[in-house]
């Protein structure tokens, strides 16, 4: 037990003394006594707190699944809500696990790091080299559309628009070749066909034979066909020759229209739909490598087994595969709406257990800031989740007796042993929960006991302390009355700082050793020593002073 301890209960041994006044009545001498109750100021600590109860639950809890990094689930005490479905490969179908060895069962202890389970990762392995593929190709497109082709690429577009040009000049000078030719030939028809009527012109004037003129008369026929026949040929081919020209010439404006889109980078609408691709595929690669990885499954934590949902030669589903807890516990308490606003994360508690009679050490690691109500009831509540301390739970399996001295001293806004109500935590050895050595046997704390939280939420060291009760007055205008060396009750204005249900700060006005009033006993029956005089009984007491049992109305936030 520590001093400041000590200090507290002093208040409590002081309290039993009592001060005698004697009224003189009627003239008659006569003797009646009220006595008052005291208490002394003394150097302690004041502390307020939140008090709720709750259960213990596992601190943490993971489902392990095949291909999915473990992680916290939710409806534990430290946990958010995580998603345990079986990890997906890239391309989005689910991976295969063919379980292959199981090594725990339910109830074993396993530490972190030991090997759980093992399924086959041919399957997982093949999506990681698919991804890394489907990366490769979008990076490369990438690179491509955003800084140019590169040197080859070049080199093959330039020599597109070189071969288009040398079609584009074979193309004319066969143009040129063919008109030639063609006027040619019906050069030649002409010529026939002149000679031809020449002929028939000669034979006329000679009054040659009738036959020998019709044969020139046919030769003439004939010549001119053969020079419409030769200028409609001519006339054909050179319009073909004129089209290859063209299109020799549009091959030309193509092959330095593409040279050009290679040479110079895409646009930002093109590059912004590369880089998309780019961000898929390599989330795609990094789920691929997870599942991979984790075709082994390896305890997350020092805990133990409570499913085991796989067996050895079989396809894992989608679902947990091993649950696992730890061995570290916590308790979720419910907290009043006037308590909520003092608590914060990293306070430190103390959490009696019931059914080891122990007390433990913990840390407040969550502070619900949603309300909740019980069915119909009006009474506000926040969840409040305290962490025990991993050494301190060994210390919660203690004897009852141990635990009792525990909670005396991890309590020192307490009042006064003469005038606290009994706790679990202080209960005597007889009434130990089941489960409760004696004579050092422990019992370890585990999910689903009762426990009762105390949450220190102000603390002031080494002031000047008293009974809250003996205050009087309202916030910023106390009172108390102090025993004078006459014996006397005398009022005097304090100062106040912290002032919880049990104790009160007192930061001027009284000092540490006075004897302070915290109340009046019922009067006493005076016995006088004169049998003819009048008996006025005894008086009631200084008045004013705050009743017994509570701190002075208008208190500041004691708890």
């Amino acid at each position: 037990m520590n001093v400041k301890t000590l200090a507290a209960l002093g208040l409590v041994a002081v309290g039993v003394g009592a001060v005698g006044v004697v009224m003189i009545g009627g003239g008659t001498p006569a003797t009646t006594s009220v006595t008052y109750r005291t208490s002394q100021a003394a150097t302690a600590t004041v502390a307020s707190s939140a008090v709720a109860s709750g259960s213990l639950v596992a601190a943490t809890v993971y489902d392990l699944t095949f291909g999915t990094a473990p992680q916290a689930v939710s409806g534990t005490a430290t946990a958010t809500t995580t998603t345990t479905a079986a990890s997906t490969s890239a391309g989005g179908s689910s991976t295969t696990w063919p379980v292959t060895v199981v090594n725990v069962k339910v109830g074993d202890v396993v530490t972190a790091g030991q090997v759980l389970a093992t399924a086959d990762n041919t399957y997982a392995a093949l999506q990681v080299r698919i991804a890394s593929a489907t990366l490769s190709a979008a990076q490369s497109r990438l690179k491509t559309d955003a800084g140019g082709a590169d040197a080859t690429t070049r080199a093959s577009a330039k020599d597109q628009i070189t071969q288009a040009q040398l079609q584009l000049t074979q193309a004319r000078q066969s143009y040129s070749d063919t008109v030639a030719q063609n006027a040619l030939s019906i050069s030649r028809a002409t010529t026939a066909l002149a000679r031809a009527k020449a002929q028939l012109a000669a034979d006329l004037a000679a009054a040659a034979p009738a036959q020998t003129t019709g044969q020139d008369r046919t030769a003439v026929t004939q010549a001119t066909e053969s020079l419409a026949q030769t200028r409609a040929q001519a006339t054909a081919s050179n319009h073909q020759a004129a089209n290859q020209v063209s299109n020799a010439v549009l091959s030309v404006t193509s092959a330095k229209h593409n040279y050009t889109k290679t040479v110079a980078a895409a646009d930002d609408a093109t590059i912004a739909s590369d880089e998309a691709a780019v961000a898929t595929a390599q989330a795609s690669l990094a789920t691929a490598k997870t599942a991979l990885a984790h075709a082994t499954l390896t305890a997350p934590i020092d805990g133990r087994v409570t499913a085991v949902n796989i067996v050895a030669g079989s396809n894992a589903s989608s679902s947990t595969a091993i649950e696992i807890q730890s061995t570290r516990v916590a308790v979720t308490a419910s907290f009043s709406e006037d308590d909520i606003l003092s608590l914060k994360v990293g306070q430190a508690a103390t959490i009696a257990i019931g059914a080891t009679g122990g007390t433990a050490t913990g840390t407040v690691t969550a502070v619900s800031p949603t309300a909740s109500s019980s069915g119909s009831s009006s009474v506000v509540t926040y969840k409040v989740t305290v962490t025990l301390d991993t050494s301190s739970a060994s210390d919660a399996a203690s004897t009852s007796g141990q635990a009792g001295a525990a909670a005396t001293g991890a309590t020192p806004s307490s009042a006064p042993a003469a005038s606290a109500a009994p706790t679990a935590s202080t209960a005597p050895a007889a009434s130990a929960a089941p489960g409760t050595g004696t004579g050092g046997t422990t019992t370890t704390p585990l999910p689903g006991m009762s426990a009762d939280v105390t949450i220190v939420t102000a603390r002031v060291d080494d002031v000047v302390a008293i009974p809250a009760i003996a205050l009087s007055g309202t916030s910023g205008s106390y009172t108390v009355r102090v025993i004078t060396s006459s014996g006397t009750a005398e009022t005097r204005t304090v100062t106040v700082g912290l002032v919880t249900s049990d104790l009160a700060e007192i930061q001027s006005g009284v000092a540490a050793g006075e004897t302070i009033v915290t109340g009046t006993s019922a009067d006493k029956t005076a016995t006088s020593s004169n049998s003819g005089s009048t008996n006025l009984g005894g008086l009631s007491g200084i008045q004013g002073g705050p009743g017994a049992g509570g701190p002075p109305a208008g208190a500041p936030g004691g708890n």
